[in-house]
């Protein structure tokens, strides 16, 4: 009986959430911070974002990149350096606060898992290094509304100690 009673319940509560629910999808450019051996250097990726909006105040987010572009340093006695971010996936919750009817600001808080490749040109003394990393991440943005609930907008996230972006796109509701 205690079990009809909480899939009654559930799915009482259940119904009226889901409604509730307003799911996305999205396309950013993201140009990255990477520090490497003490230097900085500036990958790009693509980044695909799909989540919902649970309720005004919080949504879910899972984003995930491809890099579309490496950067590369010189380090002492010539070496050169190709950094180059493979990939990363992320979940994100997101608190949101609505400033006006168009403009929203968030926070992201969730985790991070990316891999990062490097390559050098003295391959003999350092050798290549690639592989995946994990973190908490977190990071704020803000999005504005054009039309039929499509916004654009800015953000900036803390993905790992090592690596940062900051990235501008679009997000399209599904409807």
């Amino acid at each position: 009986m205690k079990r009809l009673t909480v899939a009654l319940l559930a799915a009482a509560i259940s119904t009226p959430i889901l409604a509730a629910e307003k799911p996305y999808v999205g396309i950013d450019y993201q140009l990255g911070t990477y520090t490497h051996k003490k230097t900085d250097v500036n990958p790009e990726t693509l980044r695909l974002r799909a989540g919902t909006e649970i309720n005004k105040s919080l949504a879910v987010e899972a984003q995930a990149a491809f890099g579309t572009g490496g950067d590369t340093y010189v380090a002492t006695g010539n070496v050169k350096y190709d950094i180059k971010v493979d990939s990363f996936y992320s979940i994100f919750l997101k608190p949101q606060l609505q400033i006006s009817k168009s403009i929203t600001a968030y926070g992201l808080l969730g985790g991070t898992y990316i891999d990062v490749s490097s390559s050098s040109s003295n391959k003999l003394l350092f050798p290549d290094d690639s592989g995946f990393k994990h973190m908490f991440s977190y990071g704020a943005g803000a999005d504005f509304a054009i039309k039929n609930g499509i916004r654009i907008g800015a953000d900036y996230v803390q993905y790992i100690d090592e690596y940062s972006a900051i990235s501008v796109g679009i997000r399209i509701p599904i409807q």
